[in-house]
């Protein structure tokens, strides 16, 4: 009896080890005993031949019920693996647009950079031919202002010596 009971925990525990390897596996059930367990002198002998196709029968109930649940729960399963997958693959997509927009963004931003600091160098570069412009300009009006003043002053110099000019052959005619 003891042998038995050794015998079936092996079977079960080998059942269990194939049922994780490879699900399709299930018991083997031996034969159904012939024999007759009144009979006294195989009795003993046939009670445990029938106690153990009960329990492998048992056991092989029991796996295919196993494998009927989780092909039931596989055919349930199914449409939240779809749903499951197609987040996942709406996730990546969102994740390769976001990647896109920050190139996009990277782009834009060099872009304006570089258009900043040309629109800077030509502030810059105008800024520069105003001070140049006004300078030519502030200078031409400098000489003409200059010229003008020399004119007047050479003006106003001759004004002053025919004035005096005409003054002294008065004053020479009346010393004489």
């Amino acid at each position: 009896m003891k042998r038995l009971g050794l015998l079936l925990v092996l079977a079960a525990s080998l059942s269990l080890a194939q049922q994780s390897a490879a699900p399709a596996q299930l018991t083997q059930v031996p034969p159904k005993p012939t024999c007759n367990p009144l009979n006294i002198f195989t009795g003993t002998d046939c009670q445990d031949r029938i106690n153990l196709y009960n329990q492998a029968l048992q056991q092989r109930q029991r796996e295919e019920l196993q494998l009927y649940v989780n092909r039931q729960k596989d055919l349930a399963s199914a449409p939240l693996q779809q749903q499951i997958a197609d987040l996942n693959k709406l996730v990546t997509d969102q994740q390769q647009q976001i990647k896109k927009l920050g190139d996009q963004m990277q782009a834009e931003a060099t872009a304006d950079q570089q258009q900043t600091q040309a629109n800077s160098a030509a502030a810059l570069k105008a800024k520069a031919d105003a001070h140049r412009e006004g300078l030519q300009y502030g200078g031409g009006i400098g000489a003409g202002a200059t010229l003008v003043l020399f004119g007047l002053v050479f003006g106003i110099g001759k004004l002053m010596q025919n004035f005096s000019g005409s003054k002294k052959p008065q004053s020479r005619a009346a010393s004489a």
